[in-house]
């Protein structure tokens, strides 16, 4: 008998610690958590002992979904989300797009890519995927994994960047990965015709949560508002193109091909 093999491209693999640029990258400054900080504290973004964290500024949870913190007076086509903006009460986030907070590789504490390449756009193929490796249910969590897969991809693997479009956690937010507009290393054969987003964790026996899963309903719909995805896209589990693999996990493909846009038929 057979077994297919699972090559999803992230292993679970330690979490790195690193030094003090990811909370440099979104703004913030490392210093002990005795002190008084007005934005709030990051963990995990600073180098040294545990109580060296990031300093966050008032605005920098807005900033880091790709945001701007305005009056909410002001319009905003995709929304105002509360309680990420510094000033007064009537200072909001206007979001990038509805429904879905999509965090930016500065927010996490990306490395900057070796090399890139820009991709046409918009795609007509979506490729849902699954690590394989550690889940997530907060920021700072999904935050270490994200550096964690992107130092396997780069280090391990030798690519030259994070390998999907984007990652999704069980906190329900969207994290970037190489993002809209740039070539992917997630689906052989297909990464300049389509994107990526691969959910954090191993999905063979159980769902991601629903937060997880309306979070990649709303990236993709994101992406179409956004001019980034056709319309009329197809979407397609990664075992869908690639006959090696189980990715993403037996219990995700069958909820994925529930979904409107999911093809049976070869891209």
């Amino acid at each position: 008998m057979m077994w297919k093999t699972i090559v999803c491209l992230a292993l679970l693999v330690p979490l790195a610690s690193g030094n003090d640029a990811p909370c440099t990258a979104i703004g913030g400054t490392c210093q002990d958590d005795s002190m008084s900080c007005s934005g709030g504290y990051e963990s995990g973004f600073c180098g040294g002992g545990v109580n060296r964290r990031c300093c966050k500024q008032e605005d920098a949870p807005c900033v880091s979904i790709g945001g701007t913190c305005q009056d909410d007076s002001l319009s905003c086509s995709a929304g105002y989300e509360s309680g990420l903006c510094g000033g007064g009460v009537n200072r909001k986030c206007c979001k990038l797009c509805s429904g879905v907070k999509i965090y930016s590789r500065a927010s996490w504490g990306a490395k900057a890519p070796k090399s890139s390449t820009i991709m046409s756009t918009p795609v007509s193929l979506f490729f849902v995927h699954h690590t394989v490796g550690s889940s997530c249910n907060d920021f700072t969590s999904c935050a270490a994994v994200m550096r964690s897969i992107q130092n396997y991809h780069m280090d391990i693997k030798g690519w030259s960047d994070i390998g999907y479009s984007f990652l999704v956690g069980e906190d329900g937010a969207v994290y970037e990965g190489r993002g809209w507009n740039k070539v992917g290393a997630h689906t052989q054969g297909y990464n300049s015709r389509g994107l990526a987003a691969s959910v954090m964790g191993n999905f063979m026996n159980r769902k991601p949560n629903t937060a997880a899963l309306n979070a990649m309903k709303n990236l993709i719909q994101c992406g179409i508002s956004r001019g980034y995805i056709t319309s009329t896209y197809k979407l397609y589990g990664h075992r869908d193109v690639v006959s090696t693999t189980t990715c993403p996990g037996d219990a995700l493909y069958q909820e994925i091909k529930t979904w409107p846009h999911y093809s049976t038929q070869t891209p």
